[in-house]
């Protein structure tokens, strides 16, 4: 009897700290993007995709998607269709660091076209970037807090409701009715894929750095497509760019040689 004692005791400590090592998987640092989603009568879902200077300057190569398996997989965990679901990629920096000057933002723009990109749009004020900053300061506290449920390595699911007005806040409190964070943005970061959605969802992100004088960055694009994949299209580097202009104008040049004989 005691032998068996031992051993629920033993189990009992070892699901106990099992529980608090999955729950210290997922872990949040400065200027991590994230990429959130939302769908009416589910939890909120939160990846954390890896510091900003991936995307700002991302190894792969240009024109070359950077497929996250981790959103693909925490989407799958999370809802069992994605009608429906609003989401949206963003991050920030409130002071000064190797990633960017104090009060940066990184958000996502919903493509009306999914072939269109979206047209860079002007900063706002240092003070207004800085109130965006303090709703997505308080949903990234509701990842790390102990109302979320982590899922997988850098997922975590935050309740609807959590401590709605207050900090920690879930991302559906935080983002607000209209994706743009509780009307501290002109516009709002969401995308949305639709009662019946098929094909593909994109959003492009920007960095805007804080000042009215300044247009926002554009780093490329994320896709959502139906059955869950999700991509990073970074762009093209200008070498790249160099070589495909010169590759046009060889064949141009080619193809007006070839009329002149």
């Amino acid at each position: 009897m005691k032998i068996t004692s031992f051993i629920k005791a033993t189990m009992a400590v070892t699901l106990f700290y099992g529980t608090v090592a999955s729950a210290q998987t997922y872990a949040y640092n400065p200027g991590d993007l994230l990429a959130a989603f939302r769908q009416t009568g589910s939890p909120d879902l939160v990846v954390d995709l890896g510091a900003i200077t991936q995307f700002q300057q991302p190894d792969a190569s240009p024109n070359n998607p950077v497929n996250l398996t981790s959103v693909s997989s925490a989407l799958a965990s999370t809802y069992g269709s994605l009608d429906g679901l609003y989401w949206s990629v963003f991050t920030y920096v409130d002071t000064t660091s190797s990633l960017g000057s104090a009060n940066t933002l990184w958000l996502s723009t919903a493509r009306s076209d999914v072939n269109i990109q979206v047209v860079a749009q002007h900063s706002a004020s240092f003070n207004s970037q800085g109130y965006v900053i303090g709703e997505m300061a308080a949903i990234v506290d509701g990842t790390s807090s102990g109302f979320a449920a982590i899922i997988a390595n850098q997922a975590a699911q935050l309740p609807n409701g959590l401590n709605e007005g207050g900090d920690p806040i879930s991302y559906t409190v935080g983002v607000g009715p209209y994706g743009d964070f509780n009307g501290t943005l002109r516009g709002s970061v969401e995308n949305y894929t639709g009662v019946s959605f098929a094909g593909s969802s994109v959003s492009d992100l920007f960095q805007q750095n804080p000042g009215t004088e300044n247009l926002g960055i554009y780093l490329g694009d994320f896709s959502l497509e139906s059955d869950g994949a999700f991509t990073f299209n970074p762009v093209p580097e200008p070498s790249t760019l160099a070589m495909v202009g010169a590759g046009m104008m060889a064949l141009f040049a080619i193809r007006r040689f070839g009329r002149n004989k």
